[in-house]
């Protein structure tokens, strides 16, 4: 088995992950449209004999997320634990997916179910991230970034003159998690699910959507717990409040904080368009749940992310 970091843009972050992970099993995947961060992440890797490629990006994370699947089938791994570069995986993430990849049968896939996220102290609302426009709490917060930033004035009075068309669309938005995000598995329609293990069969049988800003995990997400209840993969869920092998750093702006606190909503409708378009082909049923992975080992001590 074979980790794979994928990294756009953030050098800390990427030096981080060497706390847990083992460079000679690690391959980094460089895919950014920064030169400079090309060049300052080629030049840790290379310093820090950490195996590297560099791939092409077209700006959007399915283009990044692809370049690991063709660099994983290009290998003679068979199996791999795909890791985003603004998070963290535990130790015990990294023990955990490595014995189950060595066990009798892996499954083809394993979901993160229950995720965990870091704010390393701070608010999630309002520290980190901007309240919804069709929210009282975005009324009084658009006076005071009014004030705080005159040039936002413009943006702030045209999102909240059409906070009723944005809420329906992202209305839409939640109805679809509603349906589509795993209902028996999730703690909450909204959560974010995570395929962290894969196969190189499940690998050889999806492709992320390279035009989405925001979702083409999602739809890979929800066209893997279709192929499983088709019985085409073995798919297994791994419930992180009680495991803590991954964590959500949302310290480090990601797409969608960053989107999100820039007013920009534009990712929505293209991510309900398509969602539209692919669940023609799925048959799976509301009902349907996926087994937990059965591996039990020892826990290893869990990191600060503070502190690294």
């Amino acid at each position: 088995m074979r980790y794979y970091v994928l990294t756009s843009r953030n050098l800390k972050c990427l030096k981080r992950h060497f706390h847990s992970l083992p460079k000679e099993h690690t391959t980094v995947v460089i895919n950014t449209t920064l030169e400079w961060y090309e060049e300052q992440a080629v030049e840790y890797c290379r310093d820090n004999n950490i195996d590297y490629v560099v791939t092409e990006s077209n700006g959007h994370p399915g283009r990044g997320k692809n370049s690991v699947l063709q660099h994983f089938l290009g290998t003679d791994e068979q199996y791999m634990v795909q890791i985003d570069g603004d998070d963290f995986m535990q130790p015990h993430g990294v023990n955990l997916y490595k014995a189950v990849a060595e066990s009798n049968n892996p499954p083809d896939g394993i979901q993160i179910m229950h995720s965990i996220s870091w704010t390393g102290g701070r608010k999630l609302w309002d520290d980190l991230w901007i309240r919804n426009p069709w929210t009282e709490n975005f009324f009084k917060l658009k006076d005071h970034q009014v004030k705080k930033y005159p040039h936002l004035k413009e943006t702030l009075e045209h999102i909240f003159q059409n906070r009723k068309e944005i809420n329906a669309v992202y209305r839409q938005h939640c109805k679809d998690n509603k349906k589509w995000n795993y209902p028996p598995d999730s703690r909450d329609p909204m959560d974010c699910a995570r395929l962290i293990f894969w196969s190189r069969k499940l690998a050889e049988l999806v492709t992320f959507r390279e035009d989405l800003m925001i979702g083409e995990d999602s739809l890979v997400n929800y066209q893997v717990r279709d192929l499983a209840y088709k019985g085409e993969i073995t798919l297994q869920k791994v419930n992180d409040e009680e495991q803590h092998t991954y964590v959500y750093d949302l310290t480090n702006s990601g797409i969608v904080r960053r989107l999100q606190n820039k007013l920009d909503w534009t990712w929505v409708q293209p991510l309900n368009d398509a969602i539209a378009e692919q669940s023609r082909n799925w048959t799976v049923t509301e009902e349907f749940s996926i087994d937990p992975v059965a591996i039990e080992i020892e826990k290893a001590p869990q990191l600060n992310l503070r502190k690294l």
